[in-house]
């Protein structure tokens, strides 16, 4: 049964919407009295939405000072990707090793494919999906410590590493090496498997460093 959507829960949606949208602008201080009144509620609500934010790597919060839209430059996120390629690489060959059933991420695939880019709602939905796989992906190798170390990364939800500009035809090719990734693990090929996981990781990576030269 689906959990009932709470005060807090709309206040976070709504906030971090917002800063994918670009309308809260890194580095704008979020006032918790300002927001209280935008969503007619008292401060503690509106104080936790920011506690989540700040764990999901949306919100800096400094002490004695306030809650900010976090700042990450192109910088950052190549050093994400970076770290990304490595731990999911890692991830893949354990779920060889361990004959993974592909079934789980093979429906989150489908569901991908149903998302309609041409509105903010389905590039959202898309890009929950995106941190579904690969989160699940990790999680299910059984590694304890590499799972708790992927969290690490604060790239939960649709953060901004898996929320960007989309196309149909990104999204048709991020589709095909998904599935062929699925392909290598049901065939138990974990070294042609985690060497095009790698490739598949590292090319975001790539595009970061391209967009700094």
């Amino acid at each position: 049964m689906a959990r009932k959507k709470t005060v807090i829960d709309q206040i976070y949606t709504e906030i971090r919407n917002k800063i994918l949208k670009n309308e809260y602008t890194p580095g704008l201080k979020l006032s918790e009295n300002s927001l209280s009144e935008d969503f007619n509620c008292s401060r503690t609500p509106v104080r936790e939405a920011l506690k989540r934010l700040e764990q999901d790597g949306f919100v800096t919060v400094l002490p004695h000072s306030g809650s900010y839209v976090k700042e990450m430059t192109i910088r950052d996120y190549q050093y994400l990707a970076e770290i990304r390629a490595y731990l999911e690489s890692l991830a893949f060959r354990l779920n060889c090793e361990n004959k993974t059933d592909i079934r789980p991420f093979v429906e989150i695939l489908d569901k991908m494919d149903e998302c309609d880019l041409t509105n903010f709602n389905g590039v959202m939905t898309f890009s929950n999906l995106h941190f579904k796989f690969h989160i699940s992906m990790v999680k299910a190798s059984g590694n304890e410590l590499l799972y708790t170390t992927f969290k690490r990364l604060n790239l939960s939800s649709n953060s901004h590493v898996f929320y960007q500009p989309l196309t149909d035809k990104r999204k048709e090719t991020t589709q095909e090496e998904h599935r062929k990734i699925l392909e290598f693990m049901k065939n138990g090929e974990s070294a042609k498997g985690e060497k095009f996981m790698h490739a598949h990781l590292w090319r975001l990576r790539d595009e970061y460093v391209k967009y700094l030269s």
